[in-house]
């Protein structure tokens, strides 16, 4: 929760080309924290190569605290290399692509590309408050309205990473981009 320091929800989503897994990693309160932050390392660590792509500095961000909050234990120390090669997929478009958007937005972005999130006008400022209403009530509702904003915002970065991919796809090697499993944090 940004208003907070305190993230509560952890979207993955996992492809290696021909299929794709999703993972929620849900908190319902700061005790919980820690929690997710092992699931996550948890589900890397079974990823056979990982490569971090998310968008934007929100992500960058979370990556940094947590690893300072509750370090990356020894028997994942393999993956801090794969944080520190986390791809912004911003930074890779930003002037060098150009969508016919007015924002680099993933909303405008991905929706340029087709995508649709299932809440109408859906925004990161509307999950905050989403949260709010989730904590006072605990509903299981609201917190499925997360979950999935949480996933499709996946599902939408994965677009966008795959218009990327097949601009540059003369100049990458296809059998070693075959090989990497991409994963969309979000």
């Amino acid at each position: 929760q940004p208003d907070r320091d305190f993230y509560y929800l952890i979207g993955l989503r996992i492809s290696n080309g021909q299929a794709y897994e999703r993972h929620s990693l849900w908190a319902n309160d700061v005790n919980d924290e820690q929690r997710i932050w092992g699931d996550f390392l948890n589900i890397l660590a079974r990823t056979k190569t990982p490569v971090l792509v998310h968008y934007g500095s929100y992500e960058t961000t979370f990556l940094t605290r947590m690893k300072a909050r509750y370090g990356i234990p020894p028997r994942f120390t393999s993956l801090a290399a794969v944080f520190d090669q986390a791809i912004n997929l911003v930074s890779v478009i930003y002037a060098k692509v150009y969508y016919p958007t007015y924002t680099n937005s993933l909303k405008d972005i991905a929706g340029h590309l087709g995508f649709e999130w299932s809440a109408p006008n859906a925004s990161g400022l509307k999950s905050i408050a989403w949260r709010y209403q989730w904590e006072q009530s605990h509903s299981e509702d609201l917190k499925k309205i997360l979950i999935t904003y949480n996933t499709e915002d996946c599902e939408a970065l994965e677009r966008i990473t795959d218009s990327v991919r097949s601009l540059v796809a003369a100049k990458i090697n296809p059998t070693s981009a075959t090989e990497k499993e991409f994963v969309d944090v979000y």
